[in-house]
């Protein structure tokens, strides 16, 4: 009895063992991503680095509106951004209060897309987003383990507070960019008052620091495209003015690749992360491009300061992807570089499937403001970052890196559309009389090429229906 007690003692200790050598070999396999048991390691020991990021933290950053608008009509409505404190109050309560009872109540009514149009007409309070969010995301964001929402994604929502009498339910509208979704909702206690939406334009008028636009296919109709969404501008008054920052942009002082030095500390350290010792370096001096790179991963990055990654290895899934879990991969891929961008926000701009696969493409925004880029293929809409994601990793990215701080001090302008139009006839003369307006806006404007510290002003971006045009905004003399 004792022999065997001992032996079977024995036994043990060597299963021990064993497993620790097998533990211990595999860390030092995985360091060069080489280890056929990968799988093993990865279900002990890591998520795929999604463990360094609190992605239910941050979530809330990448889902918000582009914009909110009050409208009474086409002549009269407020656009808000972020930079403005009602935005907030109906965006927290739209994401916290509305949209649960959306994804998990049916609507009264269902209507064809084209319904959407006929509704900017009607005094309301309109939420667009940049992007039609997926369900799967809308349920994520919205706290929701599970429902089934009747509509496909949503693009946006309209609130129409006069058009139900009943002082507890607000009627709104929602846009899958196939239909238009009728919900009557519940105002419950921990909600605004019905009164509060029925009110906003009135409060909009009485405030000093925004005013109002007008639809520009209504106050100018000969320069809209008619194929397109109605632009607002502030066409009434020729002294509007806003104050906004002049930013500095640079490829961040970590990632600056220089031709007569062998050192990549820095730039492991910043994009490679816990990687940082696994990957082979080569470098390309006469390029002026860095590869690092195993079995698995290729990181490239170039002297204008975009970084590349693949993943080498052919995707196996033969699922049908989920949103929601492939934009967890791309959020916690940029949170753990988000510092090398210094004080912009990273903005989700568009979301489609690929395959088994989501790409997401996100954009800068500073100041509630778009910086837009330019490269040799896309004239002012190349994207900040791309990325191709499954639901277990990513598969590619393209991140076009600068760091972008606000200079100290704002200056005044002139937002008015005549000043506009006054500066487009000096610059480019011609766009008044031959081209169609499909997109203006307020932001700044970056040429990926350009590898020098820039100074970025504000501008108007202007998109037409031949080109796309850069216009300094007129700043006020002092």
């Amino acid at each position: 009895m004792k022999r065997q007690r001992k032996e079977r003692l024995k036994s043990g200790i060597l299963i021990f063992l064993a497993f620790l050598c097998m533990v211990q070999i595999g860390i030092l396999w995985n360091q060069t991503q080489g280890f056929p048991f990968n799988f093993l390691l990865e279900a002990i020991f890591a998520d795929n680095g999604i463990d360094h990021v609190n992605v239910e933290q941050v979530k809330d950053n990448y889902f918000h509106p582009e914009n909110i608008t009050i409208m009474t009509d086409r002549f009269s409505q407020w656009v808000l951004n972020e930079q403005h404190f009602a935005y907030h109050v109906i965006w927290d309560d739209i994401r916290q209060n509305y949209l649960p009872i959306l994804c998990q109540s049916k609507p009264r009514r269902i209507y064809p897309a084209s319904m959407w149009s006929e509704l900017m007409d009607i005094s309301s309070i309109r939420i667009d987003f940049a992007v039609k969010y997926p369900n799967s995301m809308l349920l994520w964001f919205a706290g929701i383990k599970s429902a089934s929402p009747s509509f496909n994604g949503i693009r946006g929502i309209i609130i129409v507070p006069q058009e139900n009498v009943n002082i507890t339910v607000n009627t709104l509208y929602v846009y899958d960019e196939s239909s238009v979704y009728m919900y009557h909702a519940e105002i419950r206690d921990n909600m605004r008052p019905k009164a509060y939406y029925s009110g906003l334009a009135n409060e909009m008028r009485n405030q000093s620091g925004i005013e109002p636009m007008s639809a520009i296919g209504e106050a100018f109709p000969d320069f809209a495209d008619p194929a397109h969404e109605d632009i607002p501008i502030y066409a009434m008054d020729p002294d509007v003015t806003q104050s906004m920052q002049i930013l500095s942009a640079r490829i961040p002082g970590s990632l600056i690749l220089d031709p007569e030095s062998d050192d990549l500390e820095s730039i492991q350290e910043s994009i490679l992360l816990t990687q940082k010792d696994s990957l082979l370096a080569m470098r390309d001096k006469t390029e002026n491009i860095v590869v690092f790179s195993d079995l698995e991963n290729v990181y490239q990055l170039n002297a204008y300061g975009v970084l590349e990654y693949k993943y080498l290895p052919p995707e196996q899934k033969t699922d049908p992807g989920d949103a929601k879990s492939s934009f967890v991969q791309a959020l916690s891929f940029i949170e753990l570089r988000k510092d090398l961008v210094g004080d912009a926000e990273i903005v989700l701009k568009d979301i489609r499937q690929e395959g088994n696969a989501f790409v997401f493409t996100f954009g800068y925004r500073y100041g509630g403001m778009d910086i837009l880029l330019s490269d040799a293929d896309n004239d002012m809409t190349a994207p900040a970052i791309r990325i191709k994601a499954s639901s277990d990793r990513i598969l590619e990215c393209r991140w076009v890196i600068r760091e972008f701080r606000g200079n100290p001090g704002y200056r005044t302008y002139s937002v008015s559309f005549i000043d506009m139009l006054d500066r487009i006839n000096e610059n480019h003369p011609s766009l008044l009389w031959f081209e169609k307006f499909r997109s203006i806006r307020m932001g700044y404007h970056l040429i990926i090429t350009d590898i020098s510290d820039k100074r970025l002003y504000p501008s108007w971006l202007i998109i037409t229906d031949k080109a796309s045009y850069r216009v300094p905004v007129g700043e006020m003399e002092d």
